[in-house]
């Protein structure tokens, strides 16, 4: 595991000037209205422009504009092309994954969502290769390959390019033209990629060895798909539209179903669905093969049509988890919460709260400062090997801390009323079963610790659904996979410093400035037994050169501090005379965009009760939903599109999936901007 450098921010130039710490901003060429750059002492200017230095009010003020988004092309990312070839996205101990294809998205884009600059090079070819022949195989047949298609099987049309020793040219295009639309483009090919494809075919064909049987046609089949997937229709999706004569597009009914599809589930419409006997993961249709009609048939255009494909796809309730048929066994399954949520919505809220994290971040004893903290050093403690059964599922006998938060969240969105402050205020979590796990023993009893409890817990939904004490826990910040991702690797490390940031940039869309632009790089001091993560904090960073960027992180994170760096809840804290005291969340808060979230804050309860209960955190959550689903940032000309999303979560009791619904039906999302010559 790789521990995380703790770099604590200073203060930048420019833009913190009202903060009384910087110079004056200097206007320059990429920054927008001439207010996004920050000029440091070498004159050089703050490239990465934020949309978070939009001021919200212009944001949700509509005034008219139409979004001036114009046309692009993305790249499928690793998520999606595993899921479109039928892989599973988890990984197990050893052996081959379609998910060990290349294609990550951009790490600097704030969500995987984001395709801009994203493209293909040489040695991205390389690896993808035996990934793609691998998949090729599948299509050869019924039975060959490690994935078995239920179409191979129904599709009685496709047999002749198996069984035929030579295939004719009728039987060669429809298995091709099935090929793209069902297994590679996930659209009706045009007549150009069917003929090149149907060309290369038929030279593949004309190489096989006589009398090479199944081998060589596997082979062969196999070339052919491997062509098939380097198209650049199978490895970009296109949002081109057709030109309406206003300077604008008009998305075609294919585009509009591969947008609706990757956004709720990071996958095409009409993918072959992989064959688990006696089960499948999808319809002979394919996985949303009832959005996949609608393209056919024209209904991607009717908002009613659209709005209930999300009503049905974006989440809802099944003990069985059939959702998760291709990533766990049957074994597995119902260790989960019955509350699912489509892949898309669900990468959603997991990139957006960043609690995967969890994973990557050591942590020194975990317990330190907690209820259970016995002082014990042993790397074969209980309480360790407790925490790292929270990380890897104690060999999936029980569920992880993440798979803990994704139940937790997908209880809240499914729900669909007041979904942002039941994320933010709910004490009912999902924890992990303690006996008759199938893996029971000292290393599972002490699961329910990280949430402050021994008690034990059974291997059944009713009890793992827990309501904790109120003044302990009140929704995502809370929980200690969130906490956990934006701590530190010590208990006195300065996580409030992480978690202050998120909440600054998350919740309330402000604007921290880059390492790239700190002037002053601060050094907490070493550890002490009498001084604590804010006494240590305070001390580095108290300067006023370093209070222009942490005024902005430290109030918002010292309210987090009655949790020590791995989410568990400190019922002690170092003392200055090198002893014990009650931890300390108190903070007065002051400056913050919504008034009613300035003065006296408690701890991290408290606060997350003043979050859910601010509009301009509602705002800003409505902001970052519109990234994540559009690809993109907001701007100005998206307004009217904001301003509309917040009146639909309004008028239905905070609904996310009419907000949902709002935005994929709307012009910004149907329609783009006609590019300019050269643009």
């Amino acid at each position: 595991m790789s521990a995380r450098r703790i770099g604590v921010r200073a203060c930048v130039t420019g833009i913190l000037m009202v903060l009384g710490a910087c110079t004056e901003p200097q206007k320059g060429p990429g920054t927008p209205d001439g207010g996004g750059g920050a000029s440091s002492d070498g004159g050089s200017e703050v490239t990465e422009i934020s949309p978070n230095l939009i001021p919200q009010e212009e944001l949700f003020a509509c005034r008219g504009a139409v979004s001036d988004a114009p046309t692009r092309i993305r790249r499928i990312n690793r998520w999606q092309w595993t899921r479109n070839v039928g892989g599973s996205v988890t990984r197990g101990w050893t052996g081959f994954s379609f998910y060990d294809n290349p294609l990550d998205p951009n790490p600097r884009s704030p969500y995987g969502s984001y395709a801009a600059d994203d493209s293909v090079d040489e040695s991205m070819v390389e690896i993808i290769l035996p990934i793609v022949d691998e998949y090729g195989a599948t299509w050869a047949g019924p039975y060959t390959g490690s994935n078995r298609l239920d179409l191979l099987r129904e599709d009685k049309s496709l047999r002749c390019m198996w069984e035929q020793a030579q295939p004719g040219t009728s039987c060669i295009r429809n298995y091709l033209a099935t090929l793209l639309e069902r297994g590679v483009m996930y659209r009706p090919a045009r007549a150009d990629e069917l003929d090149r494809l149907a060309a290369f075919t038929q030279s593949v064909l004309a190489q096989e060895t006589p009398g090479g049987g199944e081998a060589a046609r596997t082979h062969s089949l196999s070339r052919v798909v491997t062509a098939a997937t380097l198209m650049s229709g199978a490895l970009f999706r296109e949002e081109l539209g057709t030109p309406l004569g206003n300077g604008r597009v008009e998305l075609g009914e294919w585009e509009l179903a591969q947008q609706l599809t990757y956004a709720l589930g990071d996958r095409a419409p009409g993918a072959v669905p992989t064959w688990r006997w006696p089960d499948t993961s999808a319809s002979s249709k394919g996985h949303y093969g009832d959005i996949a009609d609608a393209a056919r048939d024209g209904g991607i255009r009717s908002p009613q049509v659209v709005g209930a494909l999300i009503e049905q796809h974006a989440g809802g309730v099944d003990p069985t988890r059939f959702d998760l048929l291709q990533d766990f066994g049957e074994e597995e399954r119902p260790r989960r919460g019955e509350f699912w949520l489509s892949d898309g919505v669900a990468n959603f809220f997991r990139q957006w709260l960043g609690y995967t994290e969890v994973e990557a971040i050591f942590k020194e004893r975990p317990e330190a400062t907690s209820a259970f903290d016995d002082g014990e050093l042993s790397g074969y403690r209980a309480q360790a090997a407790a925490w790292e059964n929270l990380l890897s599922g104690y060999y999936g006998h029980e569920s992880t801390l993440i798979q803990q938060m994704d139940d937790f969240v997908a209880r809240a969105v499914v729900g669909d009323v007041e979904v942002l402050e039941t994320l933010l205020t709910s004490r009912r979590f999902f924890l992990a079963a303690t006996r008759d796990s199938g893996f029971d023993g000292n290393a599972t009893r002490y699961t329910g610790q990280p949430y402050g409890t021994n008690s034990e817990i059974a291997a059944t939904n009713e009890a793992r659904w827990r309501m904790l004490p109120e003044k302990e826990r009140a929704g995502v910040l809370t929980h200690p996979a969130w906490l956990a991702s934006h701590g530190g690797n010590f208990e006195d490390d300065p996580s409030a410093v992480h978690r202050g940031k998120w909440v600054r940039e998350n919740l309330l869309c402000g604007y921290v400035p880059p390492l790239s632009s700190v002037r002053v790089r601060a050094q907490v001091g070493p550890h002490s037994p009498d001084k604590n993560a804010r006494a240590r904090l305070e001390e580095a960073t108290g300067k006023s050169e370093c209070q222009g960027c942490h005024s902005l992180m430290n109030p918002l994170g010292y309210p987090f501090e009655i949790y020590n760096h791995a989410g568990y809840l400190r019922t002690r804290d170092h003392a200055p005379d090198g002893g014990w005291m009650a931890p300390n969340g108190q903070v007065v808060l002051s400056g913050l965009p919504d008034p009613g979230l300035n003065g006296p804050v408690r701890d991290a309860v408290e606060l997350s009760e003043k979050l859910a209960a601010s509009g301009y955190v509602k705002r800003c959550f409505i902001r970052h939903a519109f990234r994540y689903f559009m690809g993109r940032d907001e701007n100005r000309s998206d307004a009217c599109t904001l301003v509309r999303m917040e009146q639909a979560y309004d008028e239905h009791q905070g609904s996310f999936k009419a907000l949902l619904s709002t935005l994929m039906t709307s012009d910004t999302w149907t329609t783009r901007r006609e590019p300019a010559r050269g643009e």
